[in-house]
């Protein structure tokens, strides 16, 4: 399953976003939720993550720890370490070396447990281009599905989340569901989410970050 961002805010100190927008939308929708998932009242009118206090933190993390435990009949841990000190990621990307085969897709939606049913939830697209074209994302192909790849005359570019050192959905999130780690690692809570997209629309390469389904691509060759 996928893990909850690392606990800042509260924990280090530093000021959350004011949770005020969010307090109508969640009155008016928590009666229906919880009678029809049978969740606590807690869990729908918790803080933002980085609201949370310590003590907050660990009940939060021994419910889903115990919740998805009983769910899968396994043992399940979900990590809240913060960044480490003196360490930044970077990400890098050989295009040359892409064949457009999917298995970086496919690899990510195991490993973060954001989609099991159709239509699947992607975080990472492979745009099929001309190489006749160049980098053409207009004229690029997302649901491409060949016998075989690479296709003559064809180059691959995926496309996901770039880590950007001044990401743009922290600035455009009206709730203040994304921030930046002091690691370079741009972080979501996902339960504070609303799903308004503003973090897709100002993404310069929109890698489909919303948690809401998307058109399934075709499986990895």
């Amino acid at each position: 399953m996928s893990q909850d961002p690392p606990c800042t805010g509260a924990c280090s100190g530093e000021t959350a976003p004011d949770p005020s927008r969010r307090t109508v939308v969640q009155f008016l929708a928590a009666g229906a939720a919880v009678a029809s998932t049978g969740c606590s009242l807690e869990s729908f009118f918790r803080k933002s993550f980085r609201e949370l206090s310590p003590a907050q933190v660990r009940r939060y993390i021994a419910e889903l720890e115990g919740r998805y435990g009983r769910k899968y009949g396994k043992t399940v841990t979900v990590g809240t370490a913060g960044p480490m000190e003196g360490v930044k990621f970077g990400y890098g990307l050989d295009l040359s070396r892409c064949v457009g085969c999917r298995r970086c897709v496919y690899a990510c939606a195991e490993e973060n447990n954001q989609s099991r049913k159709n239509p699947q939830i992607h975080w990472i697209r492979v745009l099929e281009m001309d190489k006749a074209r160049g980098v053409d994302v207009n004229h690029s192909d997302i649901y491409y599905d060949a016998a075989e790849v690479p296709r003559p005359g064809h180059f691959y570019m995926p496309v996901q989340c770039q880590q950007c050192d001044d990401p743009p959905c922290v600035k455009t999130c009206p709730v203040g569901a994304t921030w930046k780690e002091k690691d370079g690692i741009v972080a979501i809570d996902y339960d504070w989410c609303i799903g308004c997209r503003c973090c897709m629309a100002a993404c310069p390469t929109e890698p489909g970050t919303s948690t809401g389904p998307s058109r399934t691509s075709p499986p990895p060759k």
